[in-house]
């Protein structure tokens, strides 16, 4: 399941959608927690191999986009 919502989170960043994580939580029954690692292995990754892309998020909703520098 970690991968699946994983990857599911890559792929709407990536196609230029938003996540935002109380509804994504809420869906996947996961905690922000959960969240906020898999957001941050997603992170990771961007920063190693596509060092251009910057993951940002709006507050207080916590909206989730894909940044190209």
């Amino acid at each position: 399941m970690k991968v699946k919502l994983i990857l599911l989170i890559y792929d709407t960043l990536l196609c230029g959608g938003e996540i935002v994580r109380e509804q994504f939580c809420t869906e996947h029954s996961i905690s922000e927690r959960t969240f906020y690692r898999y957001l941050n292995d997603i992170c990771t990754f961007l920063r190693m191999y596509k060092d251009f892309c910057l993951v940002d998020v709006i507050e207080p909703e916590g909206r989730y986009f894909m940044r190209r520098d």
